[in-house]
């Protein structure tokens, strides 16, 4: 009898600590979801019922949840935002208008436990780079991506692969340079275009105390694998000097032209290292150039 009971008690025991434990991952998992913010490519705008429902279909794919609801007055721009700028449109299969609601597809069985896996790897990018200074943040963050992402031989792979697999393309390190800059506050474009010999590519533009630049954050890593920052903070004259054109936001918009001179001395950068809120840029000469932060 006594035994009986001790294997009972044993049982309950475990069966407690089993809920606790769950109850806590539930706990966890509801934070990293809770700090996510829906960012968007900064070359859109919509209205305020259009990014209402972007968030929420973020939010259903972020939960794994079978279906969601969106107004079909709403489902073409909400569709653009999701596909264009929020990474884990890439664990969804398709979706299927169903009634009064649009029933999700995944590509796999366990899509919350893959949501949680990649939110959590972009909040450990974003704790190792992070910075109240966002010009610290973004230097931080584009040579982190530079320097951790190896090239990828899959020219379809995705940002969220990119995150996942530590690989990619100019597409996707694009993309993940920017959904990181955005998850900061920081408005952040993908910029479509061809390369000198025709070729369709991509980088990025971003919103740097009030001003537009370039950043290449893929061909950084091609030229001195993430080591220095001569693709940082470009002008439209840098971009068109190494022979880019047909320069177009994501919406097929021709992108802004870009003239401020702030980064300028990155272009001949040889070293580089951050002190006392100053970039310090040591040039091919030699001379140090400093560039208040």
């Amino acid at each position: 009898m006594k035994k009986t009971i001790s294997i009972i008690l044993c049982i309950c025991l475990l069966a407690l600590s089993f809920a606790s434990c769950k109850g806590a991952e539930n706990k966890n998992n509801a934070t990293i979801a809770d700090s996510v913010k829906y960012t968007y490519d900064a070359a859109y705008s919509f209205n305020d019922a259009v990014l209402r429902a972007y968030n929420d279909l973020c939010k259903s794919v972020i939960a794994g949840e079978s279906e969601v609801r969106i107004n079909s007055g709403f489902i073409d721009d909400v569709f653009q935002l999701f596909y264009t700028s929020f990474p884990l449109s890439a664990i969804v299969k398709s979706f299927v208008p169903e009634n009064a609601v649009y029933r999700i597809e995944y590509k796999s069985k366990e899509p919350h436990a893959d949501a949680m896996l990649f939110l959590e790897k972009i909040n450990q990018i974003k704790s190792e780079v992070y910075s109240e200074n966002k010009t610290e943040y973004a230097i931080k963050l584009y040579s982190k991506i530079a320097s951790m992402v190896k090239i990828s031989e899959n020219s379809a792979i995705t940002c969220y692969e990119t995150v996942m697999k530590g690989e990619g393309t100019s597409f996707s390190y694009s993309n993940m340079f920017e959904y990181l800059l955005a998850q900061n506050d920081i408005k952040a474009y993908h910029i479509l275009c061809e390369d000198e010999n025709g070729a369709s590519r991509a980088m990025s533009m971003a919103e740097i105390d009030g001003e537009l630049y370039y950043f290449d954050v893929f061909r950084e890593s091609e030229d001195n694998g993430g080591k220095l920052l001569r693709f940082f903070g470009m002008i439209t004259d840098d971009i068109e000097a190494y022979g880019i054109r047909n320069v177009i936001y994501t919406n097929r918009q021709s992108a802004a032209n870009s003239s401020d001179l702030r980064f300028d001395s990155l272009r001949n950068c040889k070293k580089y290292e951050i002190k006392d809120d100053k970039l310090l840029v040591t040039d091919k000469n030699g001379e140090i150039v400093q560039i208040a932060l």
